[in-house]
């Protein structure tokens, strides 16, 4: 099936298995909290924290640490921002509309898919106020973090579907392409415009979800930011 055309006045909607969500940047708001412990990170290690900021964005930390750092102990250094991320939520809020969005969805149609520790997710979860997913694929069940689609594969199976029929909702360049690799449709949520999602918003306040049948069909209202791109399962809705 062809993707849609995005015009001026319509919304754009998919219909599908189910929704794969990333936790930081797309459901919760913690990028003052994880700017802060990347940069006391950096400077333990004399790193500019621009730039060890940067090399984080969509990644665990274990792949940080051995990126920016390849001399360093990972194991050591992973438990230092492992327990600083635990114990200092701080500014972590949920993104605009992520309540509206999970509560509208059944829980089985759904699942979250992050770069970061059971137990740091599971905190800044808590500190956003959303509900806890009953499928959760964190940093320490996969061997491979984003761009490697392994964690949305994993996800897709813990809720019995079909990635290529998954929503993927990413905020990061290294979760777009996670979730194309994956073979499912991504919509990209944030500020930034990462080009090669099928299509963007802000945030999550234009998004609503509703059961169709056995399907669940999500629908970005018009007002949401264009995005050029096509995709598998993609319907334009005529206003």
């Amino acid at each position: 099936m062809s993707g849609p055309v995005d015009r001026p006045g319509r919304a754009w909607t998919w219909r599908g298995d189910a929704l794969l969500l990333d936790l930081d940047g797309t459901l919760v708001d913690s990028a003052a909290a994880i700017e802060r412990h990347t940069h006391a990170w950096a400077a333990r290690h004399g790193l500019d924290g621009a730039t060890v900021v940067a090399a984080s964005h969509g990644r665990r930390d274990v792949e940080v640490v051995r990126l920016v750092a390849p001399g360093a102990d990972v194991a050591r250094e992973v438990a230092w921002l492992h327990r600083l991320s635990c114990d200092d939520t701080e500014d972590v809020v949920a993104v605009p509309g992520a309540a509206a969005l999970l509560d509208a969805l059944a829980p089985r149609v759904w699942a979250v898919v992050t770069s970061a520790a059971r137990e740091v997710a599971l905190a800044r979860l808590a500190a956003a106020g959303l509900p806890v997913p009953r499928r959760l694929v964190c940093a320490e069940d996969v061997v491979r973090g984003k761009p490697d689609p392994a964690g949305f594969h994993a996800g897709a199976r813990l809720l019995r579907a079909d990635p290529r029929r998954c929503l993927v909702l990413e905020d990061s360049a290294a979760g777009v392409a996670a979730g194309r690799s994956a073979g499912a449709t991504v919509l990209g949520v944030g500020p930034e415009r990462v080009p090669t999602a099928h299509h963007r918003v802000a945030d999550l306040r234009p998004v609503s979800a509703r059961s169709r049948g056995p399907e669940v069909e999500v629908v970005v209202a018009p007002a949401a930011a264009p995005a050029s791109g096509t995709a598998r399962g993609l319907r334009e809705v005529v206003a």
